[in-house]
């Protein structure tokens, strides 16, 4: 029960950022035993924002890193998680928002994909990990979704609005029964829709361009971190290769342009990094720090 609790207020994050006058009803409002204030108000800012200071996008980004993995558990497999931040924080050192609170994490689901919440949230699948070759291949991908919160891809994507019209609707009528003492059925209603469009934030995903810059911005990251930015294309190569047999790929195959098509792009911009490019891979490390994990985590 506790767990369902948590997974729906962390969902309840998008239909509240929008809510408008309803905020000031929801903010004396709580689920599972946690205020909503925090995150109403942020919403509030947000909606009459073009720019999110740092604070909000923090609180937003942890409620819909709250639905990620409500949706699937984080891996337990403590040694791999400290590698993967490891290799992630390394990473943002080279970025514009080096000082955000980055958190990296795994999450244990065959399929293949990887995430990004606003405030420094990033999530790669086991999935995704299985099918890795070298710590520069992981570069990649978490250069891609590091990109994604740079650029507050995400946070444009609320504020954009186009999601949210069931469930603002829903949170003023929640709003309007609470100042009549009778919220219970309504709010009910209001926090599936939310899940709802919290799912769909992620089961849509974010506009083609947005994928495009973020390809770009992560050659870039990688060269200056010294990887190869060869192996963003090698991910999209094995992509490209199990996109038509194997269906763990579906979902980010419906959110991503198709991979010949970043393949194609990303050799533009390749042609456009100032030479000579590292060519490390580190492949001999990311195995031996993934089987040392493995081994840990299946002990004998």
């Amino acid at each position: 029960m506790r767990r369902q609790q948590r997974f729906l207020l962390a969902s309840l994050s998008i239909s509240v950022l929008l809510c408008g006058s309803a905020c000031e009803v929801l903010q004396g409002m709580k689920f599972g035993g946690s205020s909503l204030a925090p995150l109403a108000s942020a919403g509030q800012r947000l909606a009459e924002s073009s720019s999110t200071p740092e604070p909000d996008e923090a609180e937003i980004g942890r409620h819909l890193a709250g639905t990620l993995v409500g949706v699937k558990k984080l891996s337990r497999n403590l040694p791999a998680q400290r590698y993967v931040n490891a290799v992630g924080r390394w990473l943002t050192l080279r970025t514009s928002r080096s000082t955000l609170n980055w958190r990296f994490g795994i999450l244990q689901d065959d399929d293949v994909n990887a995430f990004a919440a606003p405030g420094g949230y990033v999530f790669v699948t086991q999935g995704l990990l299985n099918l890795l070759d070298s710590e520069a291949e992981l570069a990649a991908v978490l250069s891609h979704e590091i990109a994604h919160v740079t650029y507050e891809h995400h946070l444009n994507a609320v504020r954009k609005g186009n999601l949210l019209g069931s469930a603002i609707d829903t949170s003023i009528t929640v709003a309007d029964a609470a100042l009549g003492g009778k919220s219970s059925s309504g709010r009910r209603e209001f926090v599936q829709r939310a899940v709802n469009a919290a799912r769909t934030l992620y089961a849509r995903g974010l506009d083609r361009q947005d994928e495009y810059q973020a390809d770009g911005e992560a050659l870039r990251l990688m060269t200056v971190s010294g990887y190869d930015p060869y192996a963003l294309v090698a991910v999209m190569q094995k992509l490209e290769a199990r996109a038509s047999s194997d269906g763990r790929l579906a979902l980010l195959l419906q959110t991503h342009p198709r991979p010949s098509d970043r393949i194609e792009a990303l050799s533009k911009g390749l042609a456009r990094l100032p030479t000579p490019l590292p060519q490390t891979t580190l492949a001999d490390r990311f195995v031996r720090e993934l089987r040392v994990a493995a081994a840990l985590d299946h002990p004998g």
